[in-house]
């Protein structure tokens, strides 16, 4: 009913059912694989996973208990912690597979754990810039050179594919935030022209390309990485080998309880335990931006779009690798691959995502808004006039314009 009183899925103190149990079926499922990934090496994968899986839903907790408007005001600090960390990994960082990306052992990789802190820093930089968003000097050079140097240091240990991701994620999150397209447009030839260069500079990054690109006109000669994907791929069929009786992780399929966890999952459920998965990932991308749409809050609207954001593209991204359609990254899998700061990362993005679905908390109470309130938060992000956004000098238009 018009002007009827109501609570938002964003009430402050509910929980979003929906996602919680999104995520619930992604980690069950995760490790389900994984422990079939490993259960032959002898060693206890899945048992170490448990453990990380543990420390993460900790995380997840104290994310989700904290309001997320403490991380507005932490936001610089823990951007300087990143930084520090990250000059430390080149420094001091162990060599594992040709990367110097490490600290403590091959679990804590500051470059993973540095994407989120990126999530909450820009978040909390785009919600402060309003109305001076689309001048040059104050939005896209200063964001450039955030961006630039935190990939850039991932970069340089090197990992590509970390920051790529990282890249991505800020660019669609200044696009969000009511950047100009044409300024995005740009930042983003220019940017791929400088990763392409950078690409072609390192030996193993420039064998893949090549290798790709090969590919391309005699498919017998793609990488045997991807290769071996592709026979998995097509060994499970519709419905699979059956969970636990894959032949190809046991030897062939090179990291099949990380970078390849995803073949693992296409040759033993097949396409349809594909889909299922495809699925759970849709339904968290549905839920993760649906939540940011409602949210009328700038900051918690841009923290819920990047952070969902950042587990969606590494997951889709995985997924376009194993399936041939970009040339090889090392990227995980969120949920299913096996690793400390992956699973810490995931799990505490998202804990800062059900934050902002409980809303922003006001001395103590929910938050009631009128029945208007999600169709003008809706209408006012400004993709009506014939164009993708209206931006410029009359009003941001954007989410970052908004205001409780």
């Amino acid at each position: 009913m018009a002007g009827q009183k109501r609570k938002p899925t964003g009430t402050y103190g509910s929980f979003d059912v929906m996602l919680g149990v999104t995520l619930l079926a992604l980690l069950a499922y995760g490790l389900l694989m994984l422990y079939s990934a490993t259960f032959f090496v002898g060693e206890s994968f899945w048992q170490k996973q448990l453990l990380w899986i543990a420390l993460g839903g900790v995380i997840m907790v104290v994310m989700y208990s904290v309001p997320y408007t403490v991380w507005q005001k932490f936001a610089l600090p823990l951007m300087g912690t990143a930084l520090v960390m990250l000059f430390v990994v080149l420094l001091l960082g162990e060599l594992i597979l040709g990367a110097q990306r490490s600290l403590i052992g091959a679990s804590i990789q500051p470059g993973v754990l540095a994407r989120l802190i990126v999530v909450v820093y820009i978040a909390a930089w785009l919600s402060s810039k309003g109305e001076q968003l689309n001048q040059v000097r104050y939005g896209l050079i200063p964001f450039a050179i955030i961006i630039g140097v935190v990939a850039g240091m991932v970069a340089l240990q090197p990992d590509l594919s970390t920051a790529l991701l990282l890249v991505i994620t800020g660019l669609a999150m200044f696009f969000y935030a009511g950047g100009d397209p044409i300024q995005i447009f740009v930042s983003v030839v220019s940017g791929g022209t400088a990763f392409g260069f950078l690409a072609w500079q390192l030996p193993h990054a420039r064998e893949r390309l090549m290798a790709y690109i090969t590919s391309l006109s005699d498919p017998a000669q793609m990488p045997y990485h991807v290769h071996s994907a592709m026979i998995a791929i097509g060994e499970g069929g519709i419905l699979g080998v059956g969970i636990g009786n894959g032949r190809l992780k046991s030897g062939y399929l090179p990291f099949p309880h990380t970078d390849s966890i995803f073949a693992v999952v296409a040759e033993e459920v097949g396409l349809i335990g594909c889909l299922l998965l495809i699925a759970l990932f849709i339904l968290l991308a549905y839920r993760g931006y649906r939540i940011a749409l409602e949210t009328p809050e700038p900051f918690g609207s841009l923290l819920a779009f990047g952070a969902t954001t950042m587990i969606i593209t590494e997951a889709l991204l995985n997924i376009m690798v194993m399936i041939g359609l970009i040339p090889f990254t090392g990227t995980a899998l969120p949920f299913f691959t096996y690793g400390g700061s992956e699973m810490l990362m995931t799990m505490a993005g998202a804990g800062l995502l059900l934050s902002v679905s409980r809303g922003k908390p006001k001395k103590g109470e929910g938050v009631v808004y009128s029945a208007s309130t999600f169709t003008n938060a809706v209408l006012d992000r400004g993709w009506g006039n014939g164009r993708a956004r209206v931006s410029g000098a009359r009003r941001s238009s954007s989410p970052a314009s908004r205001r409780a």
